[in-house]
């Protein structure tokens, strides 16, 4: 399916390891002891609890072919599959405050099980390594801090981060450590951004400007997409894309479509157009593509995702507006990784929502 001194991170409380004093304590100490050294952890592939009873669409008696997963709200999230040794070191330093989400914007996702999640509202940028069972938040690069991470894609074991605020696309490492920025010539208020593998481009959407820049990975100017108009191939506030295989699509916003595209930028086909029908869009944002290539559109003021054949054709919808678990409040990015697992930013929930495309048997 269809990216010159350290971060800067949430100041952390000072660890204080206080021994215990009594037998109570000192019998729970000896039973962290145990835990850390025979593991209490579950299974590392196992991240979410099972969702009961099943949220699934479409509903029964149908065949169900999106399936919730679970949702990941803050770090305290990430540590149902902790281990032992950590179970017993959290207890000796005391609890932390959580890590938490502020309103999520860009999405992505590397495998083995790294995701990273732009947090605009908070100005930052989550790094979480998902067998590792870690989270952590970066602020800023270089003694100064995001102004709106909004796009993330990663490129091998770097990171880029376009900043709506800033102008700029910023790199770093898997750790979340500056390694450059380029941009500030060309970009007015850069939003979605996506890697062509095959081609080793990077395809950033110049919001202000109506258009999609390509980059070599070394941030050079290779060529730019479209121009503000109605037409096709043409932009009316551009926000999100993806590339999957050889072709790209691009979440037109204000022409309320998606357009496809070629590697070379030339234009293919549009998915989607105005209304309040199925299969309508009224606020495109993020865009993926699964293994079967269904394309999967989300709309921040439907509140849903809507899935699309090759072809445009709408093929299922899921979600609504919400609060409770597989409902949404301001959608925005989405990705998909290599097991069909969709990973949105739910961003008015504060939240990353996890479903599963569910193959016919």
């Amino acid at each position: 399916m269809c990216s010159r001194a350290a971060k800067i991170y949430e100041p952390a409380p000072q660890l204080t390891v206080r021994l215990p004093k009594h037998g109570a304590g000192l019998v729970l100490v000896a039973c962290l002891i145990g835990c850390a050294m025979v593991g209490c952890a579950k299974p590392p592939g196992i991240l979410f609890p099972a969702v009961e009873p099943a949220i699934v669409w479409p509903a029964p008696p149908e065949p169900p072919r999106i399936r919730l997963v679970g949702t990941i709200s803050d770090s305290r999230d990430l540590k149902a599959g902790v281990s032992g040794r950590e179970v017993f070191m959290a207890a000796l330093r005391g609890a932390r405050p959580p890590i938490t989400f502020t309103s999520p914007q860009g999405v992505a996702f590397a495998p083995p099980g790294r995701l990273a999640v732009a947090d605009s509202g908070g100005g930052a940028v989550h790094v979480i390594d998902l067998q590792g069972r870690t989270h952590e938040v970066v602020f800023g690069f270089e003694n100064e801090r995001f102004g709106a991470p909004v796009g993330v894609a990663w490129v091998d074991e770097r990171l880029y981060v376009t900043d709506a605020e800033r102008d700029e696309v910023i790199v770093m490492d898997g750790t979340g450590r500056w390694i450059e920025r380029f941009g500030h010539d060309v970009l007015d208020r850069p939003v979605g951004i996506a890697y062509a593998k095959a081609t080793g481009r990077l395809y950033v959407v110049n919001g202000n400007r109506h258009e999609v820049v390509v980059f070599d990975v070394n941030g050079h100017v290779v060529d730019t997409i479209g121009h503000r108009g109605l037409e096709p191939g043409t932009f009316n506030w551009p926000s999100h894309l993806c590339v999957r295989g050889d072709r790209l699509y691009v979440t037109d916003s204000g022409n309320f479509r998606v357009q496809v595209f070629d590697l070379n930028g030339t234009f293919m086909a549009t998915i989607g157009q105005r209304g309040n029908a199925a299969g309508d869009l009224a606020l495109p944002k993020g865009v993926a593509v699964d293994s079967a290539g269904h394309v999967y559109v989300v709309d921040a003021r439907f509140e849903n995702v809507q899935i699309f054949d090759e072809k445009g054709r709408l093929l299922l919808a899921f979600g609504s507006e919400g609060r409770q678990p597989g409902r949404f409040w301001l959608p925005a990015g989405i990705a998909i990784d290599a097991s069909d697992r969709v990973w949105i930013a739910d961003g008015g929930n504060r939240r990353i929502q996890v479903f599963e495309y569910l193959r016919a048997s």
